[in-house]
């Protein structure tokens, strides 16, 4: 798929560049490479300002254990997602921290913290070549996508020159929040037909 893309990119690159030299316009490539580089550099330096804060904001949050008090806070709902984890794990403190950052809308930081948990959640795995109830679980909880600040999001709107970046928010809210209950929703259903089937063989 990868190499699809990159194929494709490559195809629609060389035929702007064939047309614009057809059109004997070669000199607005020159311009048009240097410009948008510079436009690319800030967008990106102002969105990595963004994501270094954030994640600066949840380093300290781990150290300071405010993950802890997250997990206590996420506990009753956790407790019946997870029902194999115990209580006061410090998993639970580790699902309770990327869900934060999930609904921080911080992909970036969402990210590495969602791999630790599957790999702490593969610990208790009784069959690790399978994806275990919790995995599937936490899954269906994390790419649901729950959000109630976009934070990236609203960053690239402003670096893109929206007048109002933060008009998402209530959309965003909403559908994040329909699209996660639909995939627990489903993620349940699949788990208990999985258990009555399970029972019958």
């Amino acid at each position: 798929m990868r190499i699809i893309i990159n194929q494709v990119w490559l195809f629609l690159v060389g035929v702007g560049i064939a047309v614009a030299a057809a059109k004997g316009q070669s000199h607005l490539i020159s311009e048009s490479i240097f410009a948008d580089c510079q436009k690319a550099i800030q967008f990106t330096i102002g969105l990595a300002g963004v994501i270094a804060f954030w994640s600066g904001m949840l380093k300290v949050a781990e150290a300071s254990g405010i993950t802890e008090t997250l997990a206590k806070w996420f506990e009753p709902i956790l407790a019946k997602l997870f029902p194999g984890i115990p209580k006061g794990n410090s998993l639970l403190g580790l699902i309770a921290l990327t869900l934060s950052s999930n609904m921080l809308g911080l992909g970036n930081v969402t990210t590495p913290l969602g791999i630790k948990t599957m790999q702490e959640l593969q610990k208790l795995n009784p069959e690790p070549t399978k994806a275990s109830n919790h995995i599937c679980t936490f899954l269906a909880l994390v790419l649901g996508g729950f959000s109630i600040l976009p934070s990236t999001l609203i960053a690239l709107r402003a670096q893109a020159g929206s007048k109002n970046a933060t008009l998402v928010l209530g959309p965003i809210i909403l559908i994040s929040l329909g699209g996660t209950i639909m995939a627990l929703l489903i993620n349940y259903l699949f788990l208990k037909f999985n258990r009555q089937g399970k029972r019958r063989s």
